[in-house]
C-alpha cells in the first residue's frame, strides 16, 4: 500500500501533460489522513438513479486479515464515497454549468484544499458551460485493503471513469488513478490522490 503522507507532511504536484491521441492531463495530491491473506470478491454494482450505468467495485487485494463481512462492507464504503465525488464533480447537476461548489464530498479538509487547486483535472469546471449534457459510460473501481488487527485501517482505489458529453464540448472523457483513503472514528475518507484526465472528440 502507498504511503502518500505521513505525520504532518503534505505535498502535491502536478504531473507530466501528454500529449497523444488525445489530450492528457494528471494531478497527484496527498494530505494529512485525518484518521481506516489475498484475495478477489465479487464486484459490488452500485446504480444511481440518475445515471444507470452500474459502478462495478471489486476487492484485489487485501493485506493481512479481514473478515469476509468486514471486506464486502469497506467494498461498498469505499464505493459509495468514490460514487459521491464522481457525481458531484462530472456526472450530477444541470449542463451547462460553470459552478461545482460542493466537488468534493468524503475528502478530507487538507485534500479538499490541494483538490480546489486541480479543479481543471477533478471536475468538469473548466468545460462545463460549454456542456450540455453528460452521460456515464463506465464506472470501476478496484481496491486493496491494508488490515490490523481484524480491521481495515487504510484503502487504495484504483478507478476508471469513462463519460460523453454533448453541446459544444462534445467528446468522450476519462478520468483514471488512484484514490487513498483511511477512517478514524468516523466514515472512509479520501486524503490523497493521484489522477488523470484525458478527452478525445
Amino acid at each position: 500500500m502507498p504511503s502518500p503522507a505521513t505525520g504532518r507532511t503534505s505535498w502535491a504536484w502536478i504531473c507530466l501533460s501528454l500529449v497523444l491521441a488525445l489530450s492528457l492531463s494528471a494531478c497527484r495530491a496527498a494530505s494529512e489522513p485525518e484518521a481506516s491473506a489475498a484475495g478477489l470478491d465479487a464486484p459490488d454494482q452500485v446504480t444511481l438513479s440518475s445515471h444507470p450505468v452500474a459502478t462495478q467495485t471489486r476487492i484485489h487485494r487485501v493485506y493481512g486479515r479481514l473478515p469476509d463481512a468486514r471486506r464486502k462492507a469497506v467494498r461498498h464504503d469505499v464505493g459509495k464515497v468514490v460514487d459521491r465525488w464522481w457525481e458531484a464533480s462530472y456526472l450530477g447537476g444541470t449542463y451547462p454549468r460553470s459552478s461545482f461548489p460542493a466537488a468534493f464530498p468524503g475528502f478530507t479538509r487538507g485534500a479538499e484544499r490541494r483538490a480546489r487547486a486541480d479543479k481543471a483535472l477533478l471536475t468538469n469546471e473548466t468545460g462545463g458551460p460549454r456542456i450540455d449534457t453528460v452521460t456515464p459510460r463506465k464506472r470501476s473501481i478496484s481496491i486493496d485493503i491494508m488490515a490490523v488487527g481484524g480491521h481495515a485501517r487504510s484503502v487504495t482505489a484504483r478507478f476508471v471513469l469513462r463519460f460523453q458529453t454533448t453541446g459544444e464540448k462534445a467528446g468522450t472523457t476519462t478520468v483514471r488513478g488512484r484514490l487513498f483513503l483511511t477512517r478514524r472514528n468516523g466514515p472512509w475518507r479520501i486524503f490523497g490522490y493521484d489522477v488523470a484526465k484525458g478527452s478525445r472528440p
